[in-house]
């Protein structure tokens, strides 16, 4: 398959963190079944369909085959490895068992003022019409909500592994486009979790952020089953 076949999903890539941009263009339309088991990923035809030097791309397949979703062959490069239903369930598991572990071990160490603030904007925008705006802002607040619980870990390496899960889970997300139903039934988990991090206690945060990744992965997997069936 030619990358420029593509339909949009190697638009330019705007300026930033480029790497990770190159990282979820691609996860996208891996998700979306543009690139078949086997394919192989060449740095500079992607390159060139995104608009980059070849240095981001490279360093984006370094990060997609640390998880799993290329392959480094010899004499071949980096090539898909298969992906459906069931990887995206396993990236669901292991994502709840890194956000369990974060949140226990940051409960205690969130400014009280940090959390007060969140608590504030989840109440106040559970209260306002749904509508494209309204999904926008759920979806910064939750990015907001876990990115605060990663930083206060205490662990650099649980941080950069929630990071690299938390781009597929992005990634996923966009094409599956759930983020309205996801972001809607994530809006009381959100404030369980906060509310238990303000009480300090570490378990029922655990408690609650088990449930929320759960519940999240659950509905992905049925979206996902609804899509390919619907193929």
């Amino acid at each position: 398959m030619s990358t420029s076949n593509l339909p949009g999903s190697f638009s330019m890539v705007p300026r930033g963190n480029i790497r990770e941009v190159v990282v979820q263009r691609i996860l996208a339309a891996v998700i979306r079944g543009e690139f078949p088991v086997g394919h192989r990923m060449v740095i500079q035809s992607l390159a060139e369909q995104f608009g980059v030097s070849a240095t981001p791309v490279r360093e984006a397949l370094v990060e997609l085959a640390s998880i799993g979703i290329v392959e480094n062959l010899p004499n071949r490069g980096a090539v898909m490895r298969e992906f459906g239903v069931t990887q995206i369930r396993e990236i669901y598991q292991l994502r709840r068992i890194l956000e369990v572990e974060a949140v226990r071990t940051a409960c205690g160490n969130i400014e009280p003022r940090q959390l007060a603030e969140l608590a504030e904007q989840f109440a106040a925008i559970a209260k306002e019409k749904r509508d494209n705006n309204w999904s926008q802002k759920a979806m910064s607040l939750d990015i907001r909500l876990h990115s605060l619980i990663a930083q206060r870990c205490g662990s650099t390496r649980l941080q950069d592994e929630l990071r690299r899960y938390n781009t597929l889970v992005q990634a996923i997300r966009e094409v599956v486009d759930n983020e309205s139903q996801a972001q809607e039934i994530a809006l009381t988990d959100h404030e369980e979790i906060i509310a238990a991090l303000q009480a300090n206690d570490c378990d029922l945060a655990a408690e609650k952020m088990e449930l929320h990744i759960r519940q999240t992965a659950s509905l992905v997997e049925t979206l996902v089953q609804e899509r390919e069936a619907a193929k």
